[in-house]
């Protein structure tokens, strides 16, 4: 039991990440992670983004924010969701992104980009 508890770990550890096969076409995370047109960045330095305040049912909040992110959303917003929080994922363990915030002054907070 000694050497076989290891070896699970060690197996876990080299295991290749899940893949996932959507039912309908998904775009690329690392194309979702490409810069917006400079207007829209200024737009939502501007704007204030939905939130739960409101008013919208989740469904519809979840739509609403897949929408802004380019992310399509079809009969199930599931697989929507696993691309949105992919990308959430993959945007907070980006480097680049992380040493732009840290560049400009900004900081996650929940999520959003704030700035200082």
């Amino acid at each position: 039991i000694s050497k076989w508890i290891p070896s699970i770990n060690d197996l876990h550890r080299h295991k290749p990440a899940p893949t996932v096969r959507y039912s309908k076409p998904m775009p690329d995370v690392e194309a979702l992670m490409q810069i917006w047109p400079a207007k829209f960045e200024e737009l939502l330095e501007s704007a204030r983004l939905p939130d739960a305040e409101l008013g919208l049912e989740l469904g519809d909040l979840v739509r609403v924010m897949c929408g802004i992110l380019d992310i399509p959303v079809y009969s199930s917003l599931t697989e929507s969701l696993h691309v949105m929080f992919t990308l959430y994922s993959d945007f907070k363990a980006n480097v680049h992104f992380q040493q732009q915030l840290a560049d400009e002054g900004g900081a996650m907070q929940g999520g959003v980009m704030m700035m200082n």
